[in-house]
């Protein structure tokens, strides 16, 4: 037997709304919140046209899509709400990956379903902690005196598809074999390369994972229609351990008991989660500093970041956005000129101002053997600056806000949510928020979505 999809399955389907914890309900609520105004935010993204343009219509009741009263099949519907939530990469962050991505399709499918609050709610929380333990086991970094020799190739749509999966069953009510089922159709054909996101970024970065939940979608209905999967995708022969590592083996996933979930982060910034340290490092430098007097600025850090965000050529030279917000010299030297980084600092302007170029010529990134021996734990950047009269400053920033550890609260995601929001719904904003953030009582949830529809 495939412990790990038993084991996925069997939490799916015994967790009842009920028995979520309010802390956690609490949680993913300020998760939805924030994810809702990603999307709004982005309404007009490559994804987000490409989905309208291609999608079709259906014979029954179409998926709910996030600010929009089109009628579209559920897997599209997935598509298109993922693509508006991953374009700004302002989402969450969660062990390696954005697991709000998955929330595209959950919106989907309770939407069409005109499910309870509660129901969707439960279903994220569920999505959230089948997809943390997928990510530990697909994600695995090892270090062989104290360097960074290895990290799997395979993109966190992998574990999107999975949650995604789960999560549907899980709101659904399937019984044993269809949950089982379509985790292990998502499974078996879920194996996205990280290509996605190397080099200069393309549109298809933004909407990697928006597949990865549509074809999570279509799982979930052949599974609901009798469709049998793959027994063993997970520990069998030709299975995830074997590709991975050769063999056939125990996947090893992280008991179920603890809502991991309450360990996931939100962005304050609308940069990749790596970048984020960098950006407040570059707040605590720029106090005081005459950026006419800078020489060179080095940022200390771990090899993943260094690896991910400040290695490759394109990283120093970024044409989009979608290369711009995984720069960390890009987003560092941003918010040394301009005191912050919005989504401003994505213009074509901008990203070709000559400003920006030369002050990102004095930034350098190295490994710093201190933070590395304390990642992941710790999320730090250590920043100093050389001066013209050769003098120096040094700051250092630990655990940037939106992370467990400093979390973003109530008021920090509505201030975010009327950011994003605002200039799409203007004055009821406020009151959208307020629906939003009780969606737990509602008894239908397409009443929140209903009001983010304008015109």
């Amino acid at each position: 037997m495939d412990q790990a999809l038993e084991q996925i399955t069997q939490f799916a389907v015994s967790v009842r709304p009920a028995d979520v914890p309010a802390n956690v309900i609490e949680h993913v609520t300020g998760i939805l919140a924030d994810t809702i105004a990603c999307a709004m935010a982005s309404r007009d993204c490559p994804g987000a046209r490409a989905a309208a343009a291609i999608a079709d219509l259906p014979r029954g009741p179409g998926g709910t899509v996030i600010g929009s009263t089109a009628s579209v099949t559920l897997d599209m519907a997935a598509f298109w709400n993922t693509s508006m939530i991953r374009y700004l990469d302002y989402n969450d962050t969660f062990t390696g990956g954005h697991p709000s991505d998955i929330l595209g399709a959950l919106i989907a499918v309770a939407g069409a379903r005109h499910l309870p609050g509660r129901t969707l709610l439960s279903g994220i929380a569920v999505a959230y902690e089948v997809f943390h333990r997928i990510s530990l086991r697909h994600r695995s970094y090892r270090k062989d005196h104290g360097a960074l020799v290895d990290y799997l190739s395979i993109d966190q749509g992998f574990a999107v598809a999975i949650g995604t999966a789960a999560g549907i069953a899980h709101m659904l009510g399937y019984n044993h074999e269809q949950t089982r089922t379509a985790v292990s159709l998502a499974a078996t054909n879920g194996l996205p390369l990280r290509a996605s996101r190397a080099g200069e970024l393309s549109h298809y970065k933004g909407v990697a994972t928006a597949a990865s939940t549509r074809q999570a979608v279509f799982a979930c209905q052949l599974a609901e229609h009798g469709l049998t999967g793959p027994s063993d995708p997970f520990e069998g022969r030709h299975g995830f351990i074997e590709i991975m590592e050769g063999k056939a083996g125990p996947m090893n996933l992280e008991p179920f008991g603890d809502w991991a979930v309450l360990r996931s982060g939100l962005k304050y910034f609308p940069a990749t989660a790596n970048c984020q340290i960098g950006i407040w490092a570059a707040l605590k430098l720029r106090e005081g500093l005459d950026l006419e007097q800078v020489r060179e600025v080095v940022l200390h850090t771990s090899r993943f970041l260094r690896h991910e965000s400040g290695s490759e050529p394109a990283k120093w030279a970024p044409t989009t956005r979608e290369t711009a917000d995984h720069s960390l010299p890009y987003v560092v030297a941003v918010a040394l000129l301009d005191g912050g980084v919005t989504l401003a600092a994505y213009t074509d302007e901008k990203l070709s101002s000559p400003e920006v170029r030369a002050l990102m010529r004095k930034i350098s990134v190295v490994v710093d053997e201190k933070i590395e021996a304390e990642w992941p734990g710790t999320i730090q950047i250590r920043a100093t600056v050389k001066l013209a009269d050769g003098t120096t400053r040094e700051v250092h920033a630990r655990d940037p806000k939106g992370t467990y550890r400093n979390p973003m609260n109530r008021a920090d995601i509505k201030i975010k949510f009327h950011h994003l929001v605002t200039p799409v719904l203007g004055q009821k904003t406020d009151s959208v928020f307020d629906q939003a953030w009780a969606i737990a009582d509602a008894d239908d949830c397409t009443r929140v979505f209903d009001q983010l529809v304008t015109g």
